[in-house]
Parts: C-alpha cells; sequence; structure tokens
C-alpha cells in the first residue's frame, strides 16, 4: 500500500505551489484546522519552557516561524526551494532573531548540538532517503531536544485521493516510529491530522468546520491517528 510517487520534482513542484501557497491556506478552513491542530502540538508540548535556538527544518514559506520566535531566543530556518524560502526571507528581513538559508535536511549546515527545538512539518514524506535526514536532525539536536517530526499515512483518505506528481513516501505509524528509533531518538506522543476531512472541500460546506475541528482535536491522540493524512511525532533527543 505503501507507493511512491514521481513525475515532478520536489523542488520544481514547490516552486508552482509557492505562488498561491499562503493565500490558499490563509482563506481554506482545511488548512485552519491543520494548522490548528499543528500549533496545539507545537504549544502543548513546549508550555512553561523556553529555547536558546530553534530550527525550522524545512520551513516553507516562513508559516511556523512566529511560533518559533515565541519560543526561542534565535532561530533558522531552511528550505529546499529558493521560492519559497524567499517568501520567508521577505517576511523576516527585519528580524535579526532569524537566520534562513538554501538546504537540505540530508546535509544540515550546523555542528552536533545546535539546536534545542527542531521542527520538520511535510517535508520528511518528500525526501527519498528519510532515515539520513532524520539522523542529521538528530545529530544536530542537543540532549533533550523537543523534536517534531511529521509524516503521511498510507492508510488515509488523503493517501487514497492522492493526486501529489513530485516524490512522496507514505509510511504507516509503526514504520514511522522504527525509523526514528534507528536515528536514536524516542518518542513521546503522535497527533493525528485529516483524519475525518477525506477532502478539503467538504469543509467549506456549511457547519462543516465546526464539525471536523471538534472531530480532528478531540481524537488527535486516539488508535484512529494511524489513520491520520498527516502525523505529527513528538520526539526527544536522550543523554545529558
Amino acid at each position: 500500500m505503501n507507493r511512491e510517487t514521481q513525475s515532478v520534482k520536489v523542488d520544481e513542484a514547490y516552486q508552482v505551489i509557492s505562488r498561491d501557497y499562503d493565500a490558499h491556506r490563509d482563506r481554506s478552513p482545511y488548512f485552519r484546522i491543520i494548522e490548528g491542530l499543528t500549533h496545539r502540538c507545537f504549544y502543548e508540548n513546549t508550555e512553561g519552557k523556553s529555547f536558546a535556538r530553534g530550527l525550522d527544518a524545512g520551513c516553507g514559506t516562513g508559516r511556523n516561524l512566529p511560533h518559533y520566535l515565541k519560543k526561542c531566543d534565535h532561530v533558522a530556518g531552511f528550505d529546499y526551494t529558493p521560492e519559497m524560502l524567499q517568501f520567508a526571507k521577505e517576511k523576516f528581513q527585519n528580524e535579526k532573531r532569524v537566520r534562513l538559508m538554501l538546504g537540505d535536511v540530508c546535509h544540515l549546515p550546523f555542528p552536533d548540538q545546535t539546536f534545542d527545538l527542531i521542527g520538520s512539518f511535510k517535508v520528511l514524506p518528500h525526501v527519498p532517503k528519510v532515515l539520513e535526514g532524520i539522523r542529521e536532525i538528530e545529530r544536530v539536536a542537543r540532549p533533550g531536544a523537543i523534536i517534531f517530526l511529521e509524516f503521511y499515512s498510507p492508510y488515509s483518505f488523503r493517501y487514497l485521493l492522492n493526486r501529489m506528481k513530485h516524490y512522496t513516501k507514505w509510511h504507516s505509524l509503526r514504520e514511522s516510529k522504527r525509523l526514528i528509533a534507528r536515528a536514536g531518538l524516542k518518542v513521546r506522543k503522535v497527533y493525528g491530522l485529516r483524519t475525518f476531512m477525506a477532502t478539503e472541500y467538504l469543509t467549506y460546506l456549511p457547519g462543516a468546520y465546526q464539525l471536523f475541528n471538534f472531530l480532528e482535536n478531540r481524537f488527535t491522540h486516539s488508535g484512529l491517528n494511524r489513520f491520520s493524512g498527516y502525523y505529527v511525532i513528538v520526539c526527544e533527543k536522550q543523554g545529558s
């Protein structure tokens, strides 16, 4: 069931997507729910904590960077696609605490044990050498660092209706946890996203936003998250 898709290069696909990336998410009730759950995951697991250095590993247009800035003294971000990264640079050009660069998760330009908060959202499924990418994230994480890693489930509506033409790998929850363990990280918690929303279009129906928002939040930690289109696995780097 775990098919891979690729007829367009990842950077070429996101070059096209970048043109409407922010505008689409700003107007969509579907993405309001998805991003709301992502932010819930981020804040629930950083509550009462502050961090010296954060890393947004695959920052895209910078939509999550404001949340890192609320928690971290300094934030680094990189993306594989120049067009996506340019939007982030324009947004944060006057923010001295943010450092943005073009980069690849499999070859991070940072010393060992640099960051104590790391997030990689909607990135790893598009990385062919995904274990190498997770190991690089582990390498640059400090002992005790909180790490968010997002994967796509092959047992989801999203998989069944998938139309992505760029490289995408779908990992079961068990496979994802196995990859994380092989990279030397410890799994703490799992958040499921898009468990009930078969398509984005359903969320535009009258009353649908309220219904789906309730269901997605209510069951994000249930056994149903193995069927979620996305799931965020909260990890920790062990050691002292």
